[in-house]
């Protein structure tokens, strides 16, 4: 490259001739001059050029200064001002000859120079700051030069312009070669003209001098040389899309612009625009230039055969015409606006015989899905829809249905499969929603489905039905039942998705649904093996719920359905799909006319009976929703009668065997939607509440809440009856509980009672107070027998079927102590209307006969469990309770009594403190206040215990006997009564068992224990009444025993004598007018034995 050429030393002498020449011609030139200054008043007011902004995105906007927004894609583009060139000289010089022909050796001389620069070769005479900082001068300066040639065209005052821009031309093109293309291509910068780079400036500048030269070659008549320079700029802006395809990693071309910046694209416009005009009366159009120029360059940049070569022509062949096609979302003004675009016609793109080639080269996953997603736009968005594509697409991908499409990410290892039926409707009608894709991540597979959809919704709207049918046509042939029967899983999911895709664009299913819902149902289910069974029956749930939206007839399907499921033996993995989309069919039918009722059917109860709780709610929440439904107009006026009549036949035995075997919280929600149903709503009530009581301990509080948020109005007995058992089973605080609470406080039964609401959020157990007050108001005076009959059948009511609300196995919980604790509750605060004499039923009956006084313990089986604790509890608040019935009088009470004592006493030696074994009676002396019912306690449990059989004691004679010394050390000084009430009761046994026990025995030293206790207690000494009721207790026992057992009766007084002298010393007189007594009764004289004893009696008092 010589630069000698255009390196001159005289450039002042050139301006000066040129100066001179320019005055010698203004006269002769006056005519043009005058010409050229009326055109400079109508050019533009600036010279447009290209400014780079960065890489180019899809939605760039071009800017006002550019060629596009100046007019300049009109055949004859605006004029220029020349005083707007940036050359130094003036208006009148510019159309000096001499003047020209410096310009145009300038011109060539900067664009070498650019050249130079981008090729390394910086040896210039400047320095580099100064030439560094002049490339976009000498840049503007060729492109104000072709703006000079342009402006001056339409004049007589052109010499030489032609010769001028063949130079120019050729000069570019020779340097123009695919090594300077491949650094110019990117030569792009966000700080547009102002960027310092001479890579940027000389391509900027290549496009502006070839766009130029190509408005300047059009009007010269040189159709050949124009051609040929067209088509040569259209090779060269394709190389530069193919530098920039081979920039890109394969995803990216989904989102990535095919030019480098807005400057190329806005060249590409241009084009676009231009070349129509400039080619009409030929058979020439841009899409045919472009396809040619794609040809070539494949021959040129593209060598080799093989498939990688072609499939990488083809992805860039398609994202280049993508990007090409896009251009027409641009107006005449170069603003995006999309809706704005006219679709071409498809055989514009060459689609069809493009992808052909496309496919025939083998490509793999990800190939065709980013081709796919290159081509659907053409289809759908910027062009008319080809059927051909779509055929050539199921040609090639009705072979693969089997395989997964797999591209090879970790994305593709997710389940292939929805969940159910309604997520494959929701899914595929969300995709068909979209009107583009983006989503590498779908199936090649998936995206042809998409695109099949989204045409046959657009072939109808174009008047093209005829190929919408021929298109179902081509697909329903390659189905028959043996292809069916063998896909495999992902076959089968390709299947679906396609059919739904198919119906989801129709708006009218009427004559598409039963054809396809009958080549699914080729799909028998004993034919295939349960993993293809179950995705089968998400297909089979999808269209059911596609005839539902459409209200399409389903009696038909359904019944298909379920004898496919009868003949699998109701699989539960088969009717767990089935289930899913049950609520979604409810939701949607109307009237309940078109076949709803059959999935009521025996199916549904045996998957429930075989599923877990999770899988039940489902079915629960379902029915739940379906029968809110049925007071819906519709289906009132519709078939409500019918699904009520098979809820009732197979919902609602199924419903009461869960009800009290399950713990969903739909259960109770369920029996109060079936009581609102019945004809007989009472009864069904208490068929629920009455039944065997439910696991779930809430569920008889929920059942009537429900039914009176339902507006139900159950008897008052049988609200308080539940509010009860509730207390029993749950605890006051249960939110349940609380909510019933509100209901049984407005109650007029309870507001009888005269309980303060108030009672019943404090600490105090709400039963104590609720049975307190029903007791209080049976015992007033004015209470007549009737009343308290009325009162007891009330009673009886509230705790109906108690004997059935402590599960067995509830037993050792704290539930079976609430629950016993609540015996002693009724029986203490409401004995005379718990007790119904000769009346089996009874409340107090039931209690002793079901919990307290069981078959099993009175023959002698120990209690289980935390028992006998529990009832240690209740005991003495179960003894008062019965001192209020006529125990006394009552045989019944009285034996029951007896019992209670006999048999639970020695079960409460569970403890090794004798302190907490003797707390029931020790709890009962201080709470007895007249102490009658202690005493008779006291004594029954003493006789019961400390009988002596052949000289040797009971087996648990040493455990009362420790509960008597409790007793007694429990007693305060103050509490003289209670002493007296005591020893009333036990004193004289106590005396007895050690005159007939064995004197070995343990339980007679027990007893003298316990007497040095007594002796030594505060009470008994300061007490002149306990001392006096001692001695007392001694002279009786002296005239009852001393005649017969006269060793045993003073082996015991001089015992007692060793342990409390003061006491025996009083009775010695007595004792020996006793010992008289007996002597003359006998007849004999003075009995030796007796007298040897008095003696003995007589020394140990002295002694003492």
């Amino acid at each position: 490259m010589d630069y000698d050429l255009f390196q001159s030393d005289e450039d002042e002498e050139i301006l000066t001739a040129f100066t001179q020449a320019t005055q010698k011609l203004q006269q002769e030139s006056l005519k043009g001059q005058t010409e050229v200054d009326d055109a400079d008043e109508e050019g533009l007011d600036f010279l447009p050029e290209f400014c780079c902004s960065g890489r180019d995105t899809l939605k760039t906007q071009f800017p006002s200064e550019g060629f596009l927004r100046s007019g300049y894609a009109q055949k004859d583009p605006p004029c220029c001002r020349l005083d707007n060139l940036c050359f130094d000289f003036a208006q009148e010089q510019l159309t000096v000859i001499a003047v020209r022909n410096y310009l145009f050796g300038e011109a060539c001389k900067n664009v070498q120079k650019l050249f130079a620069a981008v090729a390394g070769q910086q040896q210039l005479q400047a320095p580099s700051a100064s030439i560094n900082s002049g490339w976009y001068r000498l840049r503007q300066q060729v492109t104000h030069f072709f703006h000079l040639l342009l402006r001056l065209r339409e004049n007589d005052l052109l010499p030489g312009a032609l010769r001028f821009l063949e130079d120019l031309r050729h000069l570019l093109n020779n340097q123009l070669d695919a090594d300077n293309w491949k650094v110019l291509y990117f030569a792009e910068h966000s700080k547009g003209n102002e960027c310092q780079a001479p890579a940027y400036h000389l391509y900027h500048g290549v496009l502006e001098w070839r766009f130029l030269d190509l408005h300047m070659l059009y009007p010269s008549g040189e159709d050949q040389g124009f051609l040929g320079q067209l088509e040569r700029t259209l090779d060269d802006l394709i190389v530069c899309a193919g530098h920039n395809y081979r920039g890109k990693h394969r995803p990216e071309l989904i989102h990535a612009s095919p030019f480098m910046c807005r400057c190329t694209k806005e060249l590409w416009v241009l084009l676009k625009h231009l070349i129509p005009k400039w080619l009409g009366e030929r058979d020439l159009d841009f899409w045919t230039l472009f396809h040619k120029a794609m040809q070539r360059h494949r021959t040129n940049y593209f060598h080799g055969e093989n498939n990688s070569v072609s499939l990488a022509y083809h992805e860039f062949y398609a994202w280049l015409r993508l990007g090409l096609v896009r251009l027409n979302e641009y107006n005449n003004e170069g603003q995006y606006k999309p809706g704005l675009m006219l679709s071409p016609q498809p055989d514009n793109f060459q689609t069809a015989n493009l992808l052909k080639q496309f496919l025939a080269s083998q490509p793999d996953e990800q190939q065709r899905r980013v081709y796919l997603l290159l081509l659907s736009p053409l289809q759908l968005q910027l062009g008319q829809p080809d059927t051909d594509v779509l055929c050539q697409l199921w040609e090639y991908l009705h072979r693969s249905l089997n395989c997964n499409f797999s591209a090879g990410t970790e994305l593709d290892q997710l389940p292939l499969t929805c969940s159910n039926g309604a997520a494959y409707v929701e899914r595929y009608s969300k995709l068909l929603a979209k009107s583009q894709l983006d989503d590498l991540n779908l199936s090649s597979f998936t995206m042809y489905a998409w695109m099949l959809g989204r045409t046959l919704k657009m072939l109808p709207q174009q008047g093209r039905s005829n190929q919408r049918q021929k298109l179902l046509g081509r697909i329903f042939s390659k189905f028959s039942a043996a292809k069916l029967l063998a896909l495999n899983e992902p076959g089968i999911h390709h299947v679906i998705e396609l059919f739904l895709c198919l119906l989801l664009c129709q708006e009218d299913l009427t004559e598409l649904a039963p054809k396809l819902r009958e080549m699914l149902l080729c799909l028998a289910l004993d034919k295939l093996p349960p993993v293809r069974r179950t995705l089968v029956a998400k297909g089979h749930m999808a269209l059911l719920l596609l005839h539902a939206q459409h209200r399409l007839p389903m009696e038909d399907y359904v019944g298909k359905l379920l004898n496919q499921l009868a003949i699998i033996r109701n699989d539960t993995e088969v009717g767990a799909i089935y289930v899913s989309s049950l609520q979604a069919v409810f939701d949607l039918a109307d009237d309940f006319n078109r076949g709803e009722q059959q999935l009521l059917g025996p199916w549904l109860t045996h998957y429930v009976e075989k599923s877990g709780q999770a899988s039940q709610d489902r079915v629960w929440q379902a029915i739940h929703s379906l029968i809110l439904r049925l007071g819906d107009p519709r289906a009132v006026t519709g078939n409500a009668n019918g699904i009520k009549e098979a809820l009732q036949q197979h919902i609602l035995p199924l419903l009461k065997v869960q009800y009290t075997s399950g713990h969903s919280p739909w259960l109770p929600k369920l029996a109060a939607n079936f009581v609102a149903l019945d004809k007989d709503r009472d009864k069904l009530l208490l068929g629920f509440l009455h039944g065997p009581e439910p696991i779930n301990m809430a569920a008889s509080a929920q059942l009537i809440l429900q039914v009176l948020e339902d507006d139900g109005r159950p008897a008052s007995s049988t609200i308080i009856q539940v509010w009860v058992k509730s207390l029993v089973l749950l605890n006051a605080q249960h939110e349940s509980v609380l909510a019933l609470t509100s209901h049984v406080t407005q109650l007029e039964e309870f507001r009888l009672l005269a309980i303060d609401p108030a009672s019943l959020e404090g600490g105090r157990e709400p039963l104590c107070a609720f049975f307190g007050a029903l007791g209080r108001r049976a015992q007033q005076e004015e209470a007549a027998a009737h009343v308290r009959m009325q009162m007891s059948q009330k009673l009886h009511a509230y705790v109906n079927h108690f004997e059935m609300w402590l599960p067995p196995d509830r037993l050792r919980s704290e539930l079976g102590s609430r629950f016993y604790s609540f015996l002693a509750i009724v029986i203490y605060n409401c004995p005379t209307l718990a007790y119904v004499r000769s009346k089996p039923s009874c409340f107090f009956h039931l209690a002793m006969v079901r919990f307290l006084l069981t078959t099993q313990l009175q023959a002698g089986v120990s209690p289980e469990g935390r028992l006998p604790q529990m009832v240690h509890k209740i005991f003495p608040v179960l003894l008062q309770g019965i001192g209020r019935i006529a125990y006394r009088t009552d045989s019944y009470v009285s034996r029951t009594l007896e019992q209670l004592l006999q048999h639970w006493t020695p079960h409460f030696s569970f403890s090794p403190s004798a302190k907490l074994v003797a707390r029931p009676y020790a709890t009962l002396l201080q709470a007895d206040v007249d102490g009658v019912l202690a005493q008779f306690v006291l004594q029954l449990l003493v006789t019961q215990f400390l009988v002596v059989q052949r000289r040797k004691a009971g087996q648990h004679a040493g455990l009362v006997i420790t509960i008597m010394q409790q007793l007694i050390e429990g007693t305060a000084p103050e509490q003289e009564q209670h002493l007296v009430t005591l020893l009333r009761g036990v004193h004289i046994p106590l005396l007895e068992h050690v005159m007939f026990v064995d004197e070995l025995d343990l339980s007679r030293n027990q007893v003298f224990g316990l007497y040095r206790v007594l002796v030594s207690h505060e009470a008994f000494k300061r007490s002149r009444v306990v001392r006096e009721m001692c001695s007392n207790h001694l002279r009786t026992l002296a005239e009852k025993h001393l005649a017969h057992c006269t060793y045993f009766y003073f082996q015991m007084l001089i015992k007692l004598a060793e342990l409390a002298p003061d006491l025996v010393t009083p009775l010695l007189p007595f004792v020996r007018e006793q010992a008289k007594q007996v002597e003359l009764k006998r007849g004999a004289g003075e009995d030796v034995g007796i007298r040897k004893c008095l003696q003995r009696l007589q020394k140990v008092l002295d002694i003492l």
